[in-house]
């Protein structure tokens, strides 16, 4: 057969499948191709079976399919490659003799590329397959362009978690090291606030920025004068509300941020100190008023508090801490978040030997 093109068409190497019942047709289709495509390769096939264990043996760039089969209509072959291979992994042009429409218009809603008429025309064949690779291979490579972006934005966004974990957790210990606690305390707040927010059945996006925020529930100790927040003896009553204000300084510390785990970590520090019966501060709320982030936090706090050893006090064992919850579920606390408590000491335990002093 004449080279009617010119020079080849030189194009990375492809891997072509060619299928057609006439042995004549695969042969010459294949010769056109690989003289007319430099770098292209094809497999003839004649029986429309052995496609698909092909196609599963080795990978292919294109495939020719012929229309009028006596075994499979090309149609219903194309259907079943299009079951493992969408339209960008394997174009397929359909090979076919006929002008019907609503024919073409079945291969087309069925996932073919394009069409080559025959008899074959020796340019169009070699246009047509040389477009529809050069569609595929500009598909493939901006999807690699797309994985690559997606890879380093996600790596990029690791980043960006980390050193908000570190800086929320940095921050978070501040306020405990001037209260002579430590930084595992802030830690295990923040552990027994996911396990309590999870058990509640609450979305995993609020769960996360529970968990995050919750260290940060006592910032505001950073405005308590040391004389009311270090005195080892009992506070009086003046002194017990220049310490109450530590809740307002949180809320004010962490004001005026856009970030979602910011504004959670305010809505803890203002109300991780109001009780269930309405007699807690700064705004005394009662019952569901408390928003859930403020409930689960106050549970987690006041848990490790007593279970920690502090200058003025030693550990309480943990069944004394359990006994004192239970004590003051409705009235300090939510009675449904203390019982989900009770019912995961498994995981309470585990977190409490796990982030330990």
């Amino acid at each position: 057969m004449s080279q009617i093109l010119g020079d080849p068409i030189v194009m990375n190497r492809n891997n072509i499948l060619v299928c057609d019942d006439s042995l004549a047709n695969v042969m010459l289709l294949s010769r056109l191709i690989e003289k007319q495509m430099t770098n292209s390769y094809t497999t003839p096939v004649t029986d429309p079976l052995e496609v698909i264990p092909a196609l599963k043996k080795q990978d292919y760039d294109l495939l020719l399919l012929d229309l009028e089969m006596p075994e499979m209509r090309g149609s219903e072959l194309l259907k079943l490659v299009r079951q493992h291979w969408s339209m960008e992994q394997l174009p397929v042009i359909i090979i076919t003799g006929t002008q019907d429409t609503a024919t073409r218009n079945e291969c087309l809603s069925s996932g073919a590329n394009d069409f080559m008429n025959k008899p074959f025309n020796e340019i169009e064949v070699c246009l047509r397959i040389k477009n529809t690779l050069q569609v595929k291979n500009a598909n493939k490579a901006l999807a690699d362009h797309n994985s690559l972006l997606d890879r380093k934005v996600k790596a990029r966004t690791a980043e960006l978690d980390n050193a908000m974990d570190f800086l929320v957790h940095c921050l978070g210990s501040v306020g405990e090291f001037r209260d002579s606690e430590t930084g595992r305390h802030v830690l295990r707040v923040g552990k027994y606030s996911r396990l309590l927010a999870d058990a509640y059945g609450l979305p995993d996006d609020l769960v996360f920025m529970i968990e995050k925020a919750a260290p940060l529930h006592d910032i505001g100790k950073v405005g308590i004068p040391d004389n009311v927040l270090l005195k080892p003896a009992k506070l009086d009553g003046t002194e017990w509300d220049k310490m109450r204000k530590h809740v307002d300084y949180g809320y004010k510390i962490l004001n005026g941020s856009r970030s979602n785990v910011i504004r959670m970590a305010q809505s803890i520090a203002i109300s991780h100190h109001e009780r269930w019966d309405g007699e807690g501060y700064p705004r005394q709320l009662k019952g569901e008023a408390i928003p859930i982030e403020g409930r689960i936090t106050a549970i987690a706090d006041v848990f490790d508090a007593l279970v920690s050893k502090r200058p003025y006090k030693d550990a309480w064992v943990i069944s004394d801490a359990l006994a004192n919850l239970k004590e003051q579920s409705g009235k300090a606390f939510d009675p449904t978040l203390i019982q989900l408590f009770m019912d995961n000491l498994d995981e309470v335990t585990s977190i409490y030997h796990k982030y330990s002093d």
